[in-house]
């Protein structure tokens, strides 16, 4: 199962880059919401180190313990971003946005820092 799903997400890296170019709003909406993401890296960390949440087997973060008001906002936010961009590079592979997510939760977990909670396919958390 392991290497379906690793296959899946190299395989979903090279079409998406294999792709023809979208149109300037299309592109301008993808960038931005990576800029996003690379943005908002540091505050993600912070919560997956702290144990207050993880990443699920859909490509998300899940909560995992209390969070403030603010944590709440950067993990409700990230997972928008997220969701916005599975959505894209769904529509760009002709998949699902389930697909893309559950190829992206596998190159998550295989990055992950120890101690970090992590999802599995069989949805069983553990602790990397």
């Amino acid at each position: 199962m392991k290497t379906i799903n690793w296959t899946l997400s190299l395989l979903l890296t090279v079409l998406a880059m294999a792709i023809a170019p979208q149109t300037a709003s299309a592109q301008n909406d993808e960038n931005s919401i990576k800029q996003r993401l690379l943005e908002r890296v540091g505050s993600v960390d912070e919560l997956k180190i702290n144990l207050v949440t993880g990443e699920n087997n859909k490509g998300f973060l899940e909560q995992k313990g209390m969070l403030s008001p603010a944590q709440t906002k950067v993990m409700n936010e990230e997972n928008a971003d997220r969701k916005a961009l599975y959505t894209i590079l769904a529509k760009r592979l002709g998949l699902s946005v389930s697909v893309v997510g559950q190829g992206r939760a596998e190159s998550i977990r295989n990055k992950s820092a120890p101690k970090v909670w992590i999802q599995e396919p069989d949805g069983k958390w553990r602790q990397k």
